[in-house]
């Protein structure tokens, strides 16, 4: 078949596969005509390629809105409990084993909350690759 008939059945522009083909992704060879010809094993070949980069990319970007989703949530909870543990804290001032147990509390829901804030580095970086992707 010639490069506008593949490029009909892989759904993709005609300079496309023009381009698989000049950059070596496609295999093809020249008729007598000068019209490129494509193999119908090359083609299912590539379009089985084709089709496994989209489904990567869609399992992609659904896993980064999974692990967005958790990341806010782990956020939200580390400073929910970084600012109950530091009210905590204030309240039980007066009262030392009180105030040291809230005081431990308190170091603990910091150490949670940087390790959620630490992790948007992460997200964001796993965000940037997943659009990168698509």
């Amino acid at each position: 078949m010639n490069a506008k008939e593949a490029a009909s059945l892989l759904g993709v522009h005609y300079k496309t596969v023009l381009n698989m083909i000049n950059d070596g992704r496609l295999a093809a060879t020249k008729s007598d005509s000068g019209d490129w010809e494509i193999s119908e094993s090359d083609l299912a070949a590539r379009e089985q390629q084709i089709h496994d980069k989209e489904f990567s990319a869609i399992y992609a970007h659904m896993a980064v809105q999974m692990i967005e989703k958790v990341h806010k949530r782990a956020l939200k909870a580390a400073c929910e409990e970084l600012l109950h543990a530091a009210k905590s804290i204030v309240k039980h001032a007066d009262n030392p084993i009180h105030f040291s147990q809230h005081a431990k509390r308190l170091q603990n829901a910091l150490d949670s909350y940087k390790a959620a804030e630490a992790l948007t580095v992460t997200v964001e970086s796993i965000q940037k690759q997943a659009e990168d992707q698509l």
